[in-house]
């Protein structure tokens, strides 16, 4: 930026000071990480000019450095910087730079060439010369959060994508059920047991429930079954995938992989999210479903949330084409597939073969799907925790007619790898808890981890 164009710009930050007609319920000094969570943050903290967002040069000149290419985070800041030139082009007061008095920052200890440190200490100043006024500083950096609190400052994150924290993971309903309830394939939420039907009542459109009944003199688990409207569909006992059962780890029945298996096949859910640990088969069971449908698709079309551990560089600075570059992220989902041609027949393992060679099986980056439509086609999304919701919804919005798309993912604190993002508002929490109870929408925990003996040893003691 010249220094003619901050000349200017200081002398727009002046009406700040002064009385405002209409002035503004809040002032948002913004984080650059605050700001790229969602395409809708700025217009959300702005509320249609109540509130006034104070913008730091540094986050300013962040966001000028993240504009040019085709990811989501450059679509945010193009977005961002053509909004707030709008709003200066007609003298919107709901927008201004704002800079900062760094003597009495440094004497705090603060230092200018930081771009942390410049946020908050324009955050101070802010605090200092709308005295009175509410200033909330606005990040999703845990780090630059805890600063702000050392300094007094109220901060908050952005709390229009998020859900409640799971504490633990979700626990599966069980019913027990008299056999003259139901029959081969159904049985009715209202039963005549008022309690019970209260309970089925509350399960939501496409979740799972485990049913006990007496069959043939003993009782015990039976059958798992899925909510459909007023009734509850029964899963096939002998449903499989592309020959491939239920598998479970430790003698009793894999429920979850049976109500997986069946919504995976029901083509009148066309969004799935399997959720679970390391090892419980999410990334398997939906390639398994994939290839089993690949005659209903035009084409299947797998990829990864390429999120280095500690958010460092994506895919920009690895060397080749795209090809070249996706490939090392895309090494889980090889290995999935090459542990299905294990399993199956040799003509399937030779369809599978012709599939990556021809490029009906396509391993594609997230970040060329914005903007298309895809039809008919069936798609694969894994590790959705690291991604903030707007992505997931930018994503999830691109299924056009007969296509299925299946998201996977675990929302445990330990495998969520980018600093803004934790158990609530990462975007695998927050699709389950937009979408939950929709007819067109079906969720599973996968509870067994059955890659190993070892895998599942760890999880259980770590």
């Amino acid at each position: 930026m010249t220094m003619a164009g901050k000349v200017r710009i200081q002398a727009v930050e002046t009406q700040v000071e002064g009385a405002q007609t209409g002035s503004p319920e809040k002032y948002f000094v913004v984080d650059t990480s605050a700001l790229e969570y969602g395409m809708d943050v700025f217009e959300k903290l702005r509320q249609g000019g109540r509130n006034c967002v104070l913008m730091p040069y540094a986050t300013w000149e962040e966001l000028d450095s993240h504009k040019t290419g085709n990811d989501f985070k450059a679509d945010i800041a193009r977005n961002v910087i053509r909004t707030v030139r709008n709003l200066f082009r007609i003298k919107d007061p709901s927008v201004r730079f704002f800079s900062y008095d760094f003597h009495p920052a440094a004497d705090a200890g603060l230092k200018p060439d930081k771009n942390d440190h410049c946020i908050i200490a324009t955050a101070l100043a802010a605090k200092k010369t709308l005295c009175g006024e509410k200033v909330i500083l606005v990040t999703q950096d845990a780090a630059l959060e805890t600063l702000a609190l050392h300094f007094g400052l109220d901060v908050q994150s952005v709390k229009m994508d998020q859900t409640e924290i799971r504490h633990e993971e979700p626990q599966r309903l069980t019913v027990n059920l008299q056999r003259e309830w139901f029959s081969e394939k159904t049985f009715p939420v209202h039963l005549p047991e008022t309690r019970l039907a209260s309970k089925l009542a509350s399960v939501r459109q496409n979740e799972g429930v485990i049913c006990y009944c007496d069959i043939d003199g003993v009782w015990g688990p039976a059958f798992a079954a899925l909510r459909k409207g007023d009734h509850f569909r029964i899963v096939e006992k002998d449903i499989q995938l592309l020959g491939v059962r239920p598998r479970s780890n430790n003698g009793e029945v894999n429920w979850a992989q049976f109500i997986a298996m069946d919504l995976l096949r029901d083509a009148s859910v066309p969004l799935v999210a399997l959720t679970g640990r390391a090892g419980t088969a999410k990334t398997f069971l939906a390639l398994l479903a994939a290839f089993e449908q690949a005659g209903k698709y035009r084409q299947i079309l797998v990829s990864r949330a390429t999120i280095q551990l500690g958010n460092k560089d994506r895919l920009g600075y690895s060397p080749g084409d795209i090809d070249a570059k996706m490939k090392p992220w895309m090494h889980p989902i090889y290995d999935n597939i090459n542990a299905i041609k294990e399993l199956v027949d040799g003509r399937t393992k030779e369809k599978i073969n012709e599939w990556l060679a021809n490029g009906k099986i396509e391993m594609m980056d997230l970040d060329k799907i914005r903007g298309r439509s895809i039809q008919k086609c069936f798609v694969i999304v894994d590790e959705i925790q690291n991604l903030p919701p707007s992505h997931v919804k930018a994503i999830a919005t691109r299924g056009g007619e007969g296509t299925k798309m299946v998201f996977t993912g675990d929302f445990s604190y330990d495998q969520i790898d980018v600093p803004w993002l934790d158990e609530r508002s990462n975007g695998l929490s927050v699709l389950n808890a937009k979408m939950a109870g929709s007819k067109l929408f079906g969720t599973v925990h996968l509870d067994q981890a059955i890659r190993s003996e070892l895998t599942q040893e760890i999880l259980e003691r770590w």
